[in-house]
């Protein structure tokens, strides 16, 4: 049986066929074009179009029938529809921060912070595509006087290839509108934002099917009437991909964002709101922190500082050998704001206790750094919950420098599994896809091969210890 899963992420669409017999036989990607996507928000028919491309690419050269479609995409983003579900703009993202005003105005009230934490899995946070409608009816913008139908980049998706206005649960975990204990559209926040129930899609389970309509049959290659699987949001997908729906497993992701997860079979709600929870099916949830930088900020620094085009990646790995660690600048990585642990959408980051002696190597090193004290961060919070994992997975952007995977091991002093399973979330969608065709009987059966282990170097612990603690000084000043 062949599966063609799909992604739609924050700045690219992908498309893997998956054989059960063979694995892997086709990955395609293609960055979104400027025009249809900004990061913040992308326009909904220019990443159609990108993923029909990948689509095509696969199902031409290939030449190989396909026996069914699975959806990934971005667990937070929301899309307003007229009255015939047609886009009355663009998708907005995780990373659409103007909501962050009128988030931060309920997140002083802790009482109401704790009570809608307690019922989402969320937090008070322009992350949230509930915080992005308030944002909207707040301004009082012509979107939210259309009395809008609330749809996402999963549900513009599916909807594109079924006709079925609809979304998966686990990927309405991350929304901010659902009750994470009942699975369904919480009535009380409803009310709170304003909007009926009408407005929103039908809630499915992840393993829901529809068959392809005609039209999107004939656009794209595929046989009518195949199933297309609804699936999930991309972290639950990479959970599902890196073998890790197991008890005692961490995925740890350094891609454009951060985030480290691990599953647990209740919802998981710290008296603190700090983690999130989400759902990922069969009675499982995931319970995990994510940054808002990681990669965008190393691609921020050499954008920003490339005007002679003599900086790249590979001339700043070389030159972080000659660089003096103990005297090296703290990095905040807030450029994009605060996802977790504190949750500030407006937070500023950059360089502290740079001076005239620091190089651009000094700097660069100070960013990896920085991103991995921020998920450092999240991850002690996260254990104090759920315990120390007995295995921890990397994978993402981080697995091309060998020095920052290093690091990593390092600043957590611990063992890392690094995936060697390319495209994860791809192939978790591949995976949940059998699953909900019955071609497997769980999703525990997916078991990858060994990975790489990256080992601590138990020198570097008192260095990292006095370099954390310089970094959480900082943090809680600024």
């Amino acid at each position: 049986m062949n599966i063609l899963a799909i992604e739609i992420s924050t700045s690219s669409a992908k498309a893997l066929l998956y054989s059960s017999e063979k694995g892997v036989r086709a990955v395609e990607s293609m960055p979104f074009p400027v025009d249809s996507c900004d990061i913040m928000s992308q326009e909904p028919e220019g990443i159609y179009n990108a993923l029909k491309k990948c689509i095509l690419k696969i199902v031409n050269r290939l030449q190989e029938p396909v026996d069914a479609v699975g959806i990934s995409t971005t667990w937070h983003s929301i899309l307003f529809l007229d009255k015939k579900h047609m886009p009355l703009g663009r998708i907005y993202t995780w990373a659409h921060n103007r909501a962050g005003m009128a988030a931060e105005r309920y997140r002083e009230d802790s009482d109401f912070k704790r009570w809608y934490y307690n019922r989402t899995g969320c937090m008070v946070h322009s992350t949230y595509p509930l915080w992005q409608y308030i944002y909207f009816r707040d301004t009082h913008s012509l979107v939210y006087s259309e009395k809008p139908y609330i749809s996402s980049q999963q549900t513009f998706i599916f909807e594109k290839l079924t006709g079925e206005f609809a979304v998966s649960k686990t990927t309405a975990s991350g929304s901010g509108f659902l009750s994470i204990h009942k699975l369904t559209w919480d009535e009380d926040l409803l009310d709170f934002a304003g909007i009926s129930e009408e407005q929103l899609p039908a809630l499915k389970d992840p393993f829901y099917a529809a068959p392809l309509k005609e039209e999107a049959a004939e656009e794209l290659g595929l046989p009518p009437g195949i199933p297309v699987v609804i699936g999930g949001a991309d972290g639950a997908m990479n959970q599902i991909g890196d073998g890790a729906v197991r008890n005692g497993f961490m995925t740890f992701s350094v891609g454009t964002s951060g985030a480290v997860r691990m599953v647990t079979e209740k919802p998981l709600l710290p008296e603190q709101p700090s983690t999130w929870c989400y759902y990922l099916g069969e009675g499982m949830w995931i319970a995990g922190a994510a940054t808002a930088g990681a990669c965008n900020c190393i691609e921020w620094f050499i954008k920003s500082y490339s005007a002679t085009g003599k900086l790249s990646y590979d001339d700043l790995e070389k030159r972080l050998y000659s660089v003096e660690r103990d005297g090296a600048p703290i990095f905040l990585p807030f450029l994009y704001g605060e996802r977790c642990p504190g949750w500030r959408d407006n937070r500023s980051g950059g360089f502290f206790h740079l001076s005239a002696r620091h190089g651009l190597e000094d700097m660069y090193y100070a960013i990896l750094e920085g991103v991995l004290f921020n998920l450092y961060h999240c991850y002690r919070i996260l254990t104090r919950e759920m315990g120390k994992p007995s295995r921890i997975i990397i994978s993402g952007g981080i697995e091309h420098s060998p020095e920052w995977l290093q690091m990593a091991a390092d600043i957590f002093q611990t063992e890392l599994a690094v995936s060697q399973v390319q495209h994860a979330s791809l192939l978790g969608t591949a995976i949940l896809t059998l699953k909900a065709l019955g071609r497997i009987s769980e999703l525990q059966d997916h078991r990858p091969d060994p990975q790489k282990i990256i080992f601590p170097d138990k020198v570097k612990k008192d260095l990292y210890h006095r370099r954390f603690e310089k970094y959480l000084e900082i943090y809680n000043k600024f």
